[in-house]
């Protein structure tokens, strides 16, 4: 399938303003590019409330915000971390995606502000995230929320934070979780990767191969960290028992081949899955919902399997 002609358009429009790739900028220049994608999400919806939170983390308090939906509570609830290589992204850049998926699912969206790499690394974040749905699952009824029915959600790195909280939550007993939505997952290190998307859409669909690499040696703190499932979900010897997953992919994304292949993993172990995979998307879709029409489709598709996950 070809590339989708508004992704296309946009694609141009970054080349034409010439932007570089995030592994040719510092730390401070990503992070400010990275607040430039507001400007591609369009305007705002309005959400029942909007509640600011600080939760108890492993190293200090989270910042984190609460999208609650209009609507009879209890609600399903869904634990929301950004993406951007675990170096890049906030609350505030993922606001107007998360008020979406707070509308679209009639979930309540708990996004979440982990530590960034490199300043913290791995395990840092991935910890950070853990304590934050636990937290949510233990006081998901001052949220309106139903702690029978919390799932996890997260964008590229986000979606890996997801897979490793889902991984933390089975492997210590708790929080039980029922969902997992992981949109265009990172699962596995990008150095000595043999997956041809990684080939094929080396450069030229926004994020790169350079990039990932980037991010990669931001986040672990030594070599031997890329072999851990905590840090690469996809090296985990045992998917079995996990909750049920949306793995989204991108036709035109260097991650495209690792996330099949997790999703595939899972199935194999028994874990429900629907793969879905968008032929003529490029990787950070969910984040530009204001010139993108996919997106669109993107949150119809995850509602409808939030809600399947969640009805009693």
């Amino acid at each position: 399938m070809p590339l989708n002609p508004q992704a296309e358009a946009l694609l141009k429009q970054f080349e034409e303003q010439g932007l570089p790739p995030f592994d040719q900028m510092s730390v401070p220049q990503a992070r400010d590019v990275a607040m430039a994608f507001r400007d591609l999400q369009g305007e705002p919806q309005p959400v029942g409330e909007v509640r600011d939170l600080l939760i108890p983390g492993p190293a200090g308090k989270l910042p984190a915000r609460a999208y609650i939906p209009a609507g009879e509570g209890p609600l399903p609830v869904l634990v929301y971390f950004h993406g951007g290589g675990w170096v890049i992204g906030n609350v505030e850049v993922v606001d107007r995606p998360c008020r979406a998926l707070a509308n679209a699912t009639g979930c309540v969206v708990v996004s979440v502000e982990y530590r960034l790499s490199p300043e913290t690394k791995f395990p840092g974040p991935a910890e950070d995230c853990y304590a934050a749905a636990r937290w949510v699952a233990e006081h998901a009824d001052e949220l309106g929320a139903d702690p029978g029915r919390v799932g996890v959600a997260g964008d590229s790195a986000g979606g890996n934070l997801a897979a490793v909280v889902s991984l933390m939550a089975r492997d210590r007993g708790g929080p039980s979780l029922g969902f997992q939505l992981l949109i265009y997952p990172v699962t596995a290190p990008a150095a000595g990767t043999t997956f041809p998307s990684y080939r094929e859409n080396a450069e030229g669909y926004l994020l790169t191969r350079a990039d990932m690499e980037w991010f990669w040696e931001h986040y672990l703190a030594a070599e031997d960290d890329a072999k851990n499932p905590y840090a690469a979900p996809l090296h985990a010897d045992n998917l079995a028992d996990l909750p049920r997953a949306l793995v989204v992919t991108c036709g035109f994304d260097p991650l495209r081949d690792e996330g099949a292949a997790y999703a595939e993993r899972l199935r194999e172990a028994g874990v429900p899955v629907t793969a879905a995979r968008y032929d003529d998307m490029i990787h950070g879709f969910l984040w530009m919902g204001g010139v993108l029409d996919r997106s669109q489709d993107l949150l119809q598709e995850i509602a409808r399997e939030v809600r399947s996950a969640f009805s009693r």
